[in-house]
């Protein structure tokens, strides 16, 4: 018989076992993996902001900023000024811009404190758009434009500075004293390149307005004749030289406010008129009562306030839609001390209470308001007052004990700009 083969034995090697990463690794694949999701979320941004222009660079490296230091909060509200020394409140997209003597800074949802900007201008003023502040210096030369988290850029002009307005797409119109006339235009690009230059002869400029693509300007001048005041309204295309619309009043006529595209409002004591374009496609009738606050949003709605048969007492809310289309008319008899919609609800701050409403003119909010009170600015969710003292925050549907809901909405709502009914 033959005998069995002897088994061999055969080593093997024992398997290694698998090394757990250690804590630097983790730390770098975690670093990693949050820039592809970023870069991933960047390049789906800046595609969003070549077809659709309304998201800007400076709103996405604000969103990248905030983001990073998202763990951080403020204190909350009521928010408490330092000092007594603020300017101006304003909001800046959902956020609050305010401006002191010394400093412009941004107060996020929680009261934090975001891209604070020191200055040393004399006479500052700001207004905003598009998530960007513009900041001058009325009677001096300096300028300066800063989003939520930082500042983007500074300038200082040749003559000095008037007034100033700022577009969604970041272009600047600034008013100043002129070389060889009373007062100048000029309209700077979002590169800080002149675009465009208007002298005006006799008057002074009072108030700018920039479309959205800051392609088209507004301007209101002030002069005097015969011992009476009347203004001029022009509308230019910045690649033109001669303005697509001239219009002529009397009195003073200091609020000029782009709608959606070409849609105009023109507001002063005696006259509101929507224009599109060169034409005039609806006004008030202020043979009766008179003007008193206007605010447009981003979102390009807008809310104003008429003093009825000129009483500060008693007012006329009405609120419109991007093309100027009449969405409600309320009535309070009350002081107004300013109006704000974000497009979604629309404030009224009067002496005594906040008043919230809907897009059809349901009353969503009222709280009583103590005094001291300045303006108010609504985001949807909660609306924020400016106080002397700070910034107060309460729910924009808040309806204290014992208030009812109520509307005055007209039942429909028709397509002719300001009139309630079309007939």
């Amino acid at each position: 018989m033959e005998k069995e083969p002897k088994k061999q034995n055969v080593k093997t090697k024992p398997r290694k076992k698998k090394k757990a990463p250690k804590k630097g690794q983790e730390k770098l694949l975690s670093v990693l993996k949050t820039v592809c999701i970023i870069s991933v979320v960047l390049a789906l941004l800046v595609i969003a902001a070549q077809r659709f222009g309304d998201i800007t660079f400076s709103s996405v490296s604000d969103y990248f900023n905030t983001l990073i230091s998202g763990a951080k909060s403020g204190d909350g509200y009521p928010y408490y000024f330092e000092s007594l020394a603020v300017k101006k409140v304003l909001p800046i997209e959902k956020d609050l811009f305010v401006l002191s003597d010394d400093a412009g800074f941004v107060l996020d949802n929680t009261a934090r404190t975001l891209g604070k900007e020191e200055h040393t201008l004399s006479s500052p003023l700001s207004v905003s758009a598009g998530g960007r502040v513009l900041t001058l210096d009325v009677g001096e030369h300096s300028y300066r434009v800063q989003s939520k988290t930082k500042l983007l850029y500074e300038g200082s002009f040749p003559q000095k500075l008037l007034t100033g307005a700022i577009s969604k797409s970041g272009a600047i119109a600034l008013a100043s004293r002129g070389d060889s006339s009373q007062t100048k235009l000029t309209v700077l690009n979002k590169h800080q390149k002149e675009v465009f230059t208007w002298n005006c002869a006799n008057e002074n400029i009072i108030a700018l307005a920039l479309s959205d693509n800051g392609k088209r300007v507004a301007v209101s001048v002030v002069g005097a004749a015969d011992g009476e005041l009347y203004s001029k309204v022009y509308l230019f295309d910045t690649s033109k030289n001669d303005p697509l619309l001239s219009l002529s009043y009397t009195g003073i006529v200091p609020h000029l406010s782009f709608l959606s595209g070409e849609y105009l409002l023109v507001a002063g004591n005696k006259v509101f008129e929507l224009y599109k374009g060169n034409e005039k496609i609806a006004e008030e009738d202020l043979s009766v009562n008179t003007f008193s606050h206007l605010y447009t949003s981003d979102s390009k709605y807008a809310i104003a306030a008429f003093s009825k048969y000129g009483s500060a007492s008693s007012k006329i809310i009405k609120a419109y839609d991007r093309k100027g289309n009449l969405l409600f008319t309320v009535e309070l008899n009350e002081s107004i001390k300013g109006v704000s919609t974000d497009g979604q609800s629309f404030s009224v701050l009067s002496d005594n209470a906040l008043y919230n409403y809907d897009r059809e003119g349901t009353l969503i909010g009222k709280v009583p308001i103590e005094a001291g009170c300045i303006l108010p600015f609504t985001d949807g969710k909660w609306t924020y007052v400016w106080t002397v003292g700070g910034i107060e925050r309460f729910k924009t549907n808040r309806i204290d004990e014992g208030e009812e809901p109520s509307t005055s909405a007209p039942e429909e709502i028709t397509d002719n700009p300001f009139k309630e009914d079309a007939n």
